[in-house]
């Protein structure tokens, strides 16, 4: 089960844009174990282990009784919109919860956290949802 918060200072767009992403994972994805995934519009977020400045990060409790944490910053999207255009910049915030959604499944199925399969499964599920939406 996913519980979403999305703070206020988000950029509306991708605001609408994330919630549509999570209703379709919610709908197309199993959610074995529950997890939080807040979105706020700074320009990063605090990994809770090492405290490094990061665009996504994922919290992993040792309990799995407890609440799993996603926290993805948006603060760049402007900047990313005049970089490489909209759709782009919209593909590359989704990947980035795409990606600690990945470790949100490694955590699950007590596997590693493994970078490269993270990085590989958030493109490929990315892309997935976007190709959803031109198929409607």
């Amino acid at each position: 089960m996913i519980k979403l918060s999305v703070r206020p200072t988000v950029n509306k767009l991708i605001a609408k844009k994330i919630t549509n992403y999570i209703d379709w994972l919610s709908k197309n994805y199993d959610f074995p174990l529950p997890v939080d995934i807040n979105i706020t519009g700074a320009k990063f977020v605090y990994n809770s282990i090492t405290v490094e400045k990061v665009l996504g990060t994922f919290y992993a409790p040792f309990d799995k009784e407890k609440r799993s944490r996603i926290k993805i910053s948006t603060g760049d999207f402007a900047q990313l919109m005049k970089l490489h255009g909209k759709e782009d910049a919209i593909f590359y915030i989704l990947e980035t919860i795409s990606h600690e959604v990945q470790h949100y499944y490694q955590w699950v199925d007590d596997l590693d956290f493994d970078e490269e399969d993270a990085k590989y499964g958030a493109t490929e599920l990315t892309a997935e949802y976007m190709e959803s939406l031109t198929s409607v």
